[in-house]
């Protein structure tokens, strides 16, 4: 029998795997490997004047065009870390030293 914690938690897990697989589908992919063979990486100034960014620079791409799935994935680690560290804090009341 599943406790109303244990509904909880999985009503939350359920949503986030939601959301983090329709921000997969909305991210617009384009075609990102044209061939099969590596290609050299194209060298360009990241600022097309002085104060405009390229829209060919990896800060535009990673924050304007892939940014959905980079924030979900950073909220995704930034819980990992903290599961972890609440885990590794975690204290055993069954210490048979005494």
């Amino acid at each position: 029998m599943m406790t109303k914690r244990k509904m909880i938690g999985t009503a939350v897990a359920v949503l986030a795997l939601t959301v983090l697989a329709s921000a997969v589908f909305a991210t617009g992919w384009g075609d990102l490997v044209v061939n099969d063979s590596p290609e050299r990486l194209p060298t360009f100034d990241a600022y097309e004047n002085d104060d405009e960014l390229s829209t060919e620079s990896l800060t535009y791409v990673v924050f304007e065009t892939y940014g959905p799935i980079v924030a979900l994935l950073s909220l995704i680690m930034f819980g990992a870390m903290v599961g972890a560290i609440c885990v590794a804090k975690e204290e055993f009341d069954d210490d048979d030293s005494n």
